[in-house]
């Protein structure tokens, strides 16, 4: 209606000016970043809550680790939980634009400066808005939603069998969940469900081969954001403690390299001799991020 319309057309004014008043401030001084821990630092390492300072910290202390369950009943053997965590995706053709909404309303996806902060919403339902026809008609070429949740239970499933068959963890302790940023089964919900199966020893995955603020980065973020809102139950005086571990990036990894190398070379094998012999070049593309 026309009220809808001069509201959107207003968001959009404002968010233009926003972007407008953004790129002056920001343009003419470089952004100054904390000092990042390089992954090969990152990978493997063992963190814990701090719920004073707000962030992941490297704990080397292993003594309160739970033990390896070996079939006893002690309350102290290992429960295994190992949490994926993904981008997420609407579900079906009416979910599209409440996605894209969740999206564009985090921060680390449109950065605006602190005393901006009041519109990241009103911005991202503009965004939301516009942006819904379009991606509607992609969603609908290949089936009416997208088929990540599909894909990553598959993958959930796929793990928790290989913990057991291969290393010998006990089935009715070891789990594999999943949690989307932006949609379906949300972080909180997932986090609930952990809770729930008293799990001890959660190692969390993030489903990007790469380390990005705006991808791995943004999961973490909010698990942190939990973590310190609900210390009570995540944090180390918590009566049921949870030892977690994260794992940033795992693209140096030898196995994901392998099956990566092994799938280009299948799709090399459909080029004729003459065209291979003509050169095959190989493409690597990927959402960019300002350096």
């Amino acid at each position: 209606n026309r009220k809808t319309k001069m509201l959107l057309r207003l968001l959009s004014i404002v968010s233009a000016t926003v972007a407008c008043c953004w790129a002056y401030m920001y343009s003419s001084r470089r952004l100054s970043f904390s000092k990042i821990t390089t992954v090969a630092q990152m990978n493997q390492k063992r963190f814990t809550i701090n719920s004073r300072s707000r962030r992941f910290y490297q704990s080397d202390d292993t003594s309160s680790l739970p033990k390896y369950n070996d079939g006893s009943t002690n309350s102290d053997e290992m429960r295994l939980g190992v949490l994926l965590l993904n981008l997420g995706g609407p579900e079906s053709m009416e979910d599209v634009e409440g996605f894209l909404y969740n999206l564009f309303a985090d921060p680390d996806i449109i950065r605006l400066p602190s005393f901006l902060s009041l519109l990241q919403k009103p911005i991202a339902y503009v965004i939301a808005k516009r942006r819904a026809p379009k991606s509607s008609e992609a969603y609908r070429s290949i089936g009416g939603g997208s088929p990540i949740v599909h894909y990553t239970q598959q993958q959930a499933d796929l793990i928790q069998r290989k913990l057991v068959d291969k290393y010998g963890l006990d089935p009715e302790a070891t789990r594999c969940y999943f949690a989307m940023r932006y949609w379906n089964p949300y972080t909180e919900e997932v986090l609930a469900q952990i809770r729930k199966d008293r799990v001890n020893t959660l190692v969390i995955v993030p489903l990007y081969p790469q380390y990005s603020i705006s991808t791995s980065g943004s999961s973490l973020k909010l698990l942190e954001e939990i973590f310190f809102r609900e210390s009570d139950i995540w944090g180390p005086a918590a009566e049921h403690k949870v030892s977690h571990t994260v794992v940033p990036a795992w693209y140096h990894r030898p196995g994901y390299v392998k099956v990566m190398a092994r799938l280009i070379l299948a799709e090399l094998l459909q080029f004729s001799r003459a065209e291979m012999q003509e050169g095959v070049h190989v493409l690597f593309s990927a959402h960019g991020v300002p350096q």
